[in-house]
């Protein structure tokens, strides 16, 4: 089992230390503030410790170093996130993911030990304008290789087009992995209902219908001269 250890317990930190749990690890939640820690104490797999972090020997003797990854979240106290960045580094604990408010912030983690850093209000204020600007864009997921999976509703220019006549992946070197419909069906009190059905890995003779979803993998510029495309 993999096991983590979050540091700051606020809104965004508390999230982080259920959300591991939720996925099977096992989290050391930790805060100065008893009552944060209180909060999470029913959470299967969330041990909460009560300290104060950025004192040296209180960290080494919680048992820390024993864990595969650790989270830095209280961005809003930026000499705490720094002094507890460099402690946990100093522990050689294999990988150390912070939260900053600003760039300065973010290069001084960088340099005292972050191997991963980010501002979870600019990535979500991102994320927010990317679907304000596409509306038919439902979901996008950012994956390791910089490729971005993407679920676009079918707009005109597509509807009645198969994948082969689309031929999205040599136009554009995008892969469709999905198609998602919407099925009529009656339930059990008679009454008329949609149900999605999900057309995985489908094949070049595969219609493109109205109210379909089509769950498309490709780089962040592909899907945006994708996206103009389905304008």
């Amino acid at each position: 089992m993999r096991r983590f250890a979050v540091f700051g317990l606020g809104r965004f930190g508390a999230h982080v230390a259920i959300s591991l749990a939720e996925l099977g690890a096992d989290v050391l939640a930790i805060d100065i503030e008893e009552e944060k820690c209180e909060a999470l104490k029913r959470y299967v797999g969330i041990h909460p410790l009560c300290f104060d972090a950025t004192n040296e020997n209180a960290l080494k003797a919680s048992g820390v170093d024993d864990v595969d990854t650790a989270v830095v979240a209280m961005g809003t106290d930026r000499e705490a996130s720094i002094l507890v960045t460099a402690l946990l580094r100093r522990l050689s604990i294999p990988r150390i993911v912070a939260r900053a408010v600003d760039d300065l912030h973010k290069q001084i983690l960088q340099l005292v030990g972050a191997g991963l850093v980010f501002n979870p209000e600019v990535e979500m204020a991102k994320r927010a304008a990317q679907q304000i600007y596409a509306t038919q864009l439902h979901e996008r997921l950012s994956l390791p290789t910089g490729h971005h999976l993407v679920e676009v509703d079918a707009m005109e220019p597509l509807i009645g087009k198969t994948l082969g006549e689309l031929d999205l992946r040599r136009r554009m070197e995008l892969t469709v992995i999905a198609i998602k419909s919407r099925a009529p069906w009656v339930d059990d009190l008679g009454e008329s209902r949609f149900r999605v059905q999900s057309n995985l890995n489908p094949g070049a003779d595969d219609r493109v219908e109205k109210g379909d979803t089509l769950v498309v993998i490709g780089t962040p510029a592909r899907i945006r001269e994708f996206l103009e495309l389905c304008r």
